[in-house]
C-alpha cells in the first residue's frame, strides 16, 4: 500500500523564487557561500559532468559520494531504504508502481528542466503526476535483424506475428534459417517470456495490475485468463521457430552472435545484440520490436541504466535547493548527461531527451518509433527470486527439455519466494557499522581465510582525475543496522561474488611503506588509503617477513613482488566469517 503523498510544491516553489531561480532577477554569487551539493554517480564521468556544471554555474561546488564496489543496485536500494541519501539521488532500478518515493524525494514535476524531456519517458516515471526519478540513459531490446539478408531475397520486415507466420514459410523455402536466440544466462528466459507477453496481456492496466496481485501473492498464472493466452502466445513463438534453442550455443552468447552474422539468419534475440564495424561482417544490422499476434501492440524493452532525483531534505536548505536544481537543470540536457558517458557508451544509448539525436547511435532508424511511446520497461524489480528458475525452465523449454505447462508451473511454485522475498541471513548488525570498520572486518575475514598474518585492503574514495572505474578492489560502503545477506556482502567485499583472495610476502617495513603510500589503482599515482588489518597486539618488525592477504595490488606492487592467488572465493570466506557472528557491532571489528 502507498503512503500517501505529502505535498510540498508551494514551499518549493517559495524557496525556489527566493533565490531566482523563477523570475529574472539575479544575487550576487560572489557574495554568497555555496555548501557542496553531494552527488553520488557510480561508474560514471563525474569529472566531466563536474566541468559540465561549472560552464553554466562556476560557484557550485560538488561533492562526489563515492561507490565502486560489485553491487551497485543493492547499495543503491540500501541507502534508500535507510533514508541516508545524498542531495542528488540515482537508482538504477525504479518503478513508480511498486515504490513510494514520496517521503524520500522531491516532486520535479513543476520544473522547467523537465519539458527537456520526451513526454513518454516522464510518462514511464510519473507517479499519480508527480515525478521523484528522471531518466538518464538507456538500451532497448528487440529482435536484430538482418537487412542485408531481407533486402536480398525481397522480404519485407514484418509488422506483426501475423505477417511473420508469412516470412518463414517463404525463409524455410528459401534455406534461410529464421531465429538464433542466446541462451547464454537464465535472466534471457525470463525476459523472452515478458517480453512477448508485454506485446499483449501484461502491458494492458489487467496486465499491470496482475504483476501487481502476483507479487503479493492474490493472482497466480493458471488462474489468470491474460496469462494463459500469454503462454499459448510463447507457444506460437515456438513453434515458428522464433524460441528454438537448439542451434544456439548455451555457453557463449558471443558464439551464438558469430553465426548469425554469418548471414544466413534473419533474426537474433538477446542482449548481446549491438552489431558494430568491428565484427567479421559487410552487412547491416537492425532492430525490430517485439510483435503483437495483429501488429497494434508492438513494442521495444527499455532498460534505463540510471535515474536521478533530489533528496527531499533540501526543502529545509533554500540556498543548497536552488543549487541542486540547477545541477539537474544540467543533468536535464543533452550535453549534461552526455558528459557522464564515454563516446561509445553513447553510440549504444539513447537519451531521453526532446533535442537528442539519435542518427550516430544503434537505434537511430527506430529513434520515432521508441519515443511515440511503443515500448514497455524491463521486468525486473520484485521478481529477482524467480528470475533464475523460471528463466531456467524457459530455456529448457526452448530446447525441448520442458514444457510451457513446466514454465508456468514453474512461476507457480515460485510465488512464495517471491512474495516473501526473504533471502539467507548471513548475521545481524545491531548498529551502524562504518566504512573502515567493515574494511577491517573484511581484512580480518580474507586473512584468516587465507592463513594470512595480517591484511591490507583498499578504502574507496572518489579522485578527480582517475576516470570512471575509480577503485574496483576496495571497501566504499557502511553497514547499516538491520539483517546482512548475501547482497549485502556482494555489495561490500571487494571480490564481489566470484573473485578470489589474493596474497603477497612483504616484511614488515615493506608493508609500513605500502600502507603509508596507498594504492595507485589506475596508474595516476593519485593513490587510494589502505587500512591495515592486524591482531591489536601484533608490532611489526621492519626485516621480519608476513603473508599478507591484500585487496588493492597496484602494478608496480605486482612487479616487485610474487602475488600468490589464495583460490579461495571471497564470496565463500565471507559467508563463514561473517556467519559465525550471531549479531555484529563495531567493537567485532577489532582483532583480538
Amino acid at each position: 500500500m502507498k503512503i500517501p503523498k505529502v505535498q510540498s510544491v508551494c514551499l518549493i516553489l517559495a524557496c525556489v523564487a527566493a533565490t531566482g531561480l523563477i523570475g529574472c532577477g539575479k544575487t550576487d554569487e560572489a557574495s554568497k557561500k555555496h555548501e557542496a551539493i553531494t552527488f553520488m554517480a557510480p561508474y560514471l564521468d563525474v569529472d566531466s559532468f563536474i566541468e559540465e556544471v561549472h560552464k553554466t554555474y562556476p560557484e557550485i561546488e560538488l561533492e562526489v559520494v563515492p561507490y565502486s564496489g560489485a553491487n551497485t543496485t543493492v547499495y543503491l536500494n540500501t541507502i534508500l531504504e535507510e533514508n541516508d541519501l545524498p542531495d542528488i539521488c540515482t537508482l538504477s532500478l525504479y518503478d513508480p508502481e511498486l515504490q513510494d518515493l514520496s517521503d524520500r524525494m522531491l516532486d520535479l514535476s513543476g520544473y522547467a528542466f523537465t519539458d527537456n524531456y520526451v513526454e513518454s519517458r516522464l510518462k514511464e516515471v510519473s507517479d499519480d503526476g508527480a515525478i521523484y526519478m528522471l531518466p538518464s540513459a538507456y538500451n532497448c531490446f528487440g529482435i536484430t535483424y538482418n537487412k542485408t539478408l531481407l533486402e536480398k531475397h525481397g522480404w519485407t520486415l514484418p509488422q506483426s506475428f501475423q505477417e511473420l507466420e508469412q516470412l518463414a514459410k517463404e525463409a524455410e523455402d528459401a534455406g534461410v534459417q529464421l531465429c538464433l536466440p542466446q541462451i547464454q544466462y537464465p535472466g534471457y528466459g525470463f525476459q523472452y517470456l515478458c517480453n512477448i507477453a508485454d506485446t499483449g496481456f501484461l502491458s494492458s492496466l489487467d496486465g499491470r495490475q496482475w504483476r501487481k496481485d502476483y507479487l503479493s501473492g492474490k493472482a497466480n498464472v493458471s488462474d489468470t485468463k491474460g496469462m494463459m493466452d500469454s503462454m499459448e502466445y510463447i507457444k506460437k513463438w515456438k513453434e515458428l521457430g522464433m524460441l528454438d534453442g537448439s542451434n544456439s550455443d548455451p555457453i557463449d552468447d558471443a558464439v551464438t552472435k558469430d553465426d548469425f552474422i554469418k548471414g544466413n539468419t534473419l533474426f537474433m534475440l538477446g542482449s548481446q545484440n549491438g552489431i558494430t564495424d568491428s565484427d567479421a561482417t559487410t552487412d547491416e544490422f537492425g532492430l525490430m520490436p517485439y510483435l503483437s499476434e495483429d501488429g497494434s501492440q508492438n513494442v521495444y524493452i527499455l532498460s534505463v541504466g540510471r535515474y536521478y532525483g533530489l533528496n527531499k531534505k533540501l526543502e529545509d536548505d533554500s540556498q543548497k535547493l536552488e543549487d541542486a536544481l540547477k545541477v539537474m537543470e544540467v543533468l536535464s540536457t543533452v550535453e549534461g548527461t552526455s558528459s557522464l558517458y564515454p563516446e561509445a557508451s553513447l553510440k549504444a544509448s539513447l537519451l531521453p531527451f526532446k533535442d537528442a539525436k539519435a542518427d550516430d547511435t544503434y537505434y537511430g532508424d527506430i529513434a520515432d518509433a521508441i519515443n511515440a511511446g511503443n515500448t514497455a520497461p524491463l521486468i525486473y524489480s520484485g521478481w529477482e527470486n524467480t528470475l533464475v528458475t523460471t528463466g531456467t525452465k524457459m530455456l529448457e523449454y526452448m530446447q525441448d527439455k520442458a514444457t510451457i505447462e513446466d514454465v508456468v508451473k514453474q512461476l507457480e511454485d515460485d510465488q512464495e519466494s517471491v512474495v516473501n522475498n526473504k533471502p539467507e541471513v548471513i548475521t545481524t548488525t545491531t548498529e551502524v557499522i562504518s566504512q573502515e570498520n567493515c574494511a577491517k572486518l573484511v581484512g580480518r575475514c580474507f586473512a584468516e581465510a587465507t592463513d594470512s598474518d595480517l591484511a591490507l585492503v583498499s578504502l574507496g574514495t572518489w579522485i578527480s582525475g582517475n576516470g570512471l572505474n575509480q577503485n574496483n578492489d576496495c571497501v566504499s560502503m557502511k553497514m547499516y543496522a538491520g539483517d546482512i545477506t548475501v547482497d549485502d556482502l556482494s555489495a561490500m567485499i571487494p571480490t564481489g561474488w566470484t573473485r578470489t583472495i589474493q596474497t603477497v610476502s612483504l616484511t614488515g617495513k615493506q608493508i609500513q611503506a605500502l600502507y603509508e603510500e596507498g594504492y595507485d589503482a589506475v596508474g595516476t599515482g593519485k593513490n587510494y588509503p589502505y587500512m591495515l588489518v592486524n591482531p591489536e597486539d601484533m608490532e611489526l618488525e621492519d626485516g621480519k617477513t608476513y603473508q599478507v592477504a591484500i585487496s588493492g595490488i597496484s602494478e608496480k606492487l605486482a612487479s616487485e613482488t610474487e602475488v600468490t592467488d589464495s583460490g579461495i572465493v571471497g564470496m565463500d570466506a565471507a559467508k563463514e566469517f561473517f556467519g559465525q557472528f550471531k549479531t555484529l557491532s563495531e567493537a567485532d571489528a577489532e582483532w583480538k
